[in-house]
């Protein structure tokens, strides 16, 4: 019999609560328009200086030969052939269920868990500092992966634009997992996360392409104001009778069961993976494709090809660390109550008072 974990008292505490103002300002800071463009031309400025003409003019005499609609055709045939092999390569930077249990339990004082799903007992705040020395790791394993397969020019491009984009899509997964989002084993969490990925690569697009993508949108805007109202349901169904952000999480369960299953339907549990990241590449493998094209002059584009792939991992990981932390804090107190099937204490009553000084 599962041992039930003590219910941390207040559920939301004041750290938490606050820690959702900083992440708003966070996530309007990654949709600076301007931020991530202009670093990546001051890199490939910085690139640009050191090439000697000589490598120059060979780079842009392949470039001659090879378009952007090619790539992105070998690409895509890359993803339907090869797609075992690009996985096998990128499990590198997956994690189990157990070793995130492992160093969860290692960073939370006073609690034991034995079981992924009981996570949610945790703090954002420790789990944050566990998504953060990950994202160190990630960010110089996209960096090592940008370098050698950028090494070999043009003629490394369409498989490195598809490695690197499943790294990053990877690395989704694994902030996800974090969490307590069981990405492996459930579809609708397998959708979601595809879904943040696709909107961490492009944070400043306004059309969204469906509705999950304009929940995940509103999730991210999200501050502390609205959420401290929330008070105690038992069920997702007497969420969605609440409004507002219950609602919103209810929506955001519903449509990605509907995805998952439209999804489940065409490839079946084990091709899922495969027909989401298929998906998500072919919405956004055009733009990369475009970016990924500056790594064409041979042996200098090494250089250009680990900055790149840093930079756009840094990018991807911040996006999803913000998604995750805020999700988590807003469900936590239903998560809690969906495991042990009691009401409980949401938030610190201080922070209930200082939310009343502002109403």
């Amino acid at each position: 019999m599962k041992q039930n974990l003590p219910i941390p008292k207040p559920i939301i505490d004041t750290k938490e609560a606050n820690a959702l103002d900083t992440l708003t300002e966070r996530y309007n800071k990654l949709i600076e328009p301007s931020k991530v463009s202009k670093k990546l031309k001051e890199v490939g400025s910085k690139v640009e200086e050191i090439i000697p003409s000589k490598v120059k003019s060979l780079g842009s005499g392949v470039s001659s030969a090879i378009s952007e609609q090619e790539i992105y055709r070998q690409a895509l045939e890359l993803i339907a052939k090869g797609f075992k092999y690009v996985e096998e390569m990128a499990a590198k930077t997956s994690i189990s269920e157990q070793a995130i249990i492992s160093k969860v339990n290692k960073a939370t004082p006073n609690i034991s868990i034995s079981d992924f799903e009981d996570i949610c007992f945790a703090r954002s705040y420790n789990i944050s500092k566990l998504v953060s020395s990950y994202k160190t790791q990630d960010f110089f394993i996209a960096f090592a992966e940008g370098g050698a397969t950028g090494f070999f020019g043009f003629a490394g491009i369409p498989f490195n634009l598809v490695l690197s984009t499943f790294i990053y899509f990877r690395a989704v997964q694994s902030i996800a997992m974090y969490y307590g989002y069981d990405v492996k084993n459930s579809a609708e969490e397998l959708v979601i996360a595809s879904e943040v990925f696709t909107k961490a690569l492009s944070p400043t697009q306004q059309d969204v392409n469906n509705e999950l993508t304009a929940t995940i949108s509103k999730v991210m805007l999200m501050s502390q104001a609205s959420m401290i109202k929330q008070t105690a349901q038992k069920t997702w169904s007497d969420m969605a009778s609440k409004g507002g952000i219950p609602l919103l999480m209810t929506q955001m369960r519903a449509l990605a069961y509907k995805s998952a299953q439209t999804a489940l339907d065409k490839a079946g549990q084990k091709g899922l993976e495969n027909s989401l990241f298929r998906e998500v590449f072919e919405q956004i493998g055009k733009k990369l494709t475009k970016e990924v094209i500056k790594k064409g002059v041979p042996f200098v584009s090494a250089i250009m090809g680990a900055f790149i792939d840093a930079a756009q991992m840094k990018k991807v990981l911040d996006y999803a660390d913000v998604f995750y932390q805020k999700r988590f804090i807003l469900e936590k107190e239903n998560r809690i109550m969906e495991i042990s099937g009691e009401d409980c204490i949401i938030i610190d009553t201080d922070i209930i008072v200082n939310e009343n000084k502002t109403d």
